[in-house]
């Protein structure tokens, strides 16, 4: 909860004690609705925090030490030209209300910073000597240019005493002090060093920062365990949408499962097919019955292609079985390992380690008080990655200089390179073990990507070509993306919208 009345009242006394007569030296924003102050006094150095965020609005002296934004932001950069340097003569509050008045001259300028402590309206605005709002953190119901008046005060029923030690711990002299011997009173350098310390000197603050840090801990917590929650469950759908579209992949294929027999039968009546023959009758020499077979034949393509077509469509079958069944093993027991992590979450045990391995994984919101990670983001990739439908990864360079990386560095001697013959478009590789040989299927995957991402797109349909990424060479003074090929191959392309749909992830289907 936000800071109450008399904590307010608590705390002003101990600022007044510590910062009056000090300069601020230093001015950061770690967090959109968090701002510390660092103020140089005689002997001593102080950060003040103010935090407006509505559920924890509070302003008290810190321990705590904050990862900065390499830049500040634009409210930041603000107060730090128009407040660094100056001096801190008067911190005032409101009657009766949660709002501070920090009042700063700089070069005989003067400014006030109000922070008002007011739950969800909670703000900071920074005034000049005649109370015009010069910037606001928040966008308020006070405008940039116009005159700042404190909110009226509603009636309401008087505050509890918090439950805090901190007037018990300090005397009543020291607990709202305005007298100016005891505000200009210097304090040992060393009592801000240190948790005991800190405490020793500014009890109030340090009993809150403590009482905060809990609390946003504690919604820290919530938060990664409320975006778990939807992580898992968004995983657990995928991974069963996953099985099911295999699993109907099976079934389209299954019926090639006799294709190799039909294939077998039609070599022995290759002299009887007649080009524009839909179907021929055969008798099925492998069934002891004998029955006759009517097998439909393509009426465009001669007697050898309608041969080799059913051999075609069995080997289909057949990587299915040795592709497809893997895949649902695995997807299988990822949704087991999926739902077992669903139901300790459900039982409110968060698992900060816990990733789902079928999407790229992001990491949860920083928490409250949570310190950002040090270190600059990871650069994005170069390259976009699809899956095959044999499982095989298909990399897809995005721009020149990404065209050059893929290939040269990032693809191994092995891989298989494509291209569009004789027009601009994008390098594609695909992840092949040593000696391998690309399956059918995942060769017009990488080619419909490569055509794709081309200038071949808007006529959907092109040349491509295909080699070794160990035959594709990059020669002195070539511009980005360019490269020489040698024993290439070349393959015919149409684009698909059912294929595409799959390699995009919008669909699974099987060709």
């Amino acid at each position: 909860m936000a800071l109450s009345l008399p904590e307010c009242e608590s705390i002003v006394g101990e600022l007044n004690r510590a910062l009056v007569g000090g300069f601020i030296q230093k001015i950061h924003q770690p967090r959109p609705l968090t701002l510390t102050l660092d103020v140089r006094s005689p002997g001593q150095t102080c950060s003040l925090l103010v935090c407006v965020e509505p559920r924890f609005a509070r302003l008290h002296l810190t321990s705590q030490k904050f990862e900065n934004p390499p830049a500040p932001p634009p409210f930041c950069a603000f107060l730090r030209s128009h407040l660094e340097g100056g001096r801190i003569v008067e911190i005032s509050q409101e009657p009766k209300d949660r709002i501070v008045s920090i009042t700063i001259i700089k070069t005989e300028q003067v400014s006030v910073l109000v922070i008002a402590l007011t739950g969800n309206q909670a703000n900071v605005h920074v005034l000049n000597k005649g109370r015009l709002v010069l910037q606001s953190l928040r966008e308020s119901r006070v405008k940039i240019g116009e005159h700042y008046t404190p909110p009226q005060l509603r009636p309401r029923p008087p505050e509890p005493v918090p439950s805090l030690t901190m007037a018990s711990r300090i005397p009543q002299d020291k607990t709202v002090v305005h007298q100016r011997e005891q505000i200009g009173e210097p304090l040992p350098e060393a009592s801000t060093q240190g948790k005991e310390g800190f405490g020793q000197w500014y009890p109030v603050s340090a009993e809150l920062e403590a009482r905060y840090g809990e609390e946003e801990q504690e919604v820290g917590k919530d938060t990664i365990l409320e975006h778990q929650l939807a992580q898992v469950r968004k995983a657990l759908k995928h991974a069963k949408r996953k099985i099911q579209a295999l699993q109907e992949d099976f079934k389209k294929v299954e019926r090639f499962r006799d294709y190799t027999r039909y294939g077998e039968l039609l070599k022995s009546h290759l002299h009887e097919i007649k080009r524009g023959q839909e179907s021929i009758a055969i008798v099925d020499y492998y069934d002891p019955a004998l029955p006759t077979l009517t097998l439909p034949l393509d009426p465009s393509k001669d007697a050898v292609w309608n041969m080799e077509d059913y051999f075609r469509k069995y080997h289909k079958y057949i990587g299915a079985q040795e592709h497809l069944q893997p895949r649902v093993d695995q997807a299988q027991q990822e949704v087991a390992r999926l739902e077992a992590k669903l139901a300790q979450l459900e039982n409110g045990i968060a698992d900060p380690d816990f990733l789902p391995t079928t999407r790229k994984a992001t990491g949860p919101p920083v928490s409250p008080g949570t310190r950002a990670s040090k270190g600059r983001p990871a650069p994005a990739q170069g390259y976009r990655t699809y899956t095959s439908a044999d499982g095989l990864s298909i990399l897809v360079g995005k721009t020149a200089k990404d065209n050059d990386h893929l290939t040269l560095k990032v693809a191994n001697p092995d891989d298989l390179w494509l291209h569009a013959r004789g027009t601009p478009g994008s390098h594609v590789v695909v992840r092949l073990e040593k000696g391998a040989t690309v399956p059918p299927e995942t060769l017009k995957d990488a080619a419909t990507l490569t055509l794709w991402f081309s200038d071949f797109r808007k006529s959907g349909k092109g040349e491509v070509i295909y080699t070794l990424r160990k035959f594709v060479k990059k020669g002195k003074g070539f511009k980005p993306g360019s490269v020489t090929v040698e024993r290439e191959k070349s393959l015919w392309i149409e684009l698909k919208e059912d294929r595409l749909k799959r390699l995009k992830g919008e669909t699974t289907s099987f060709r």
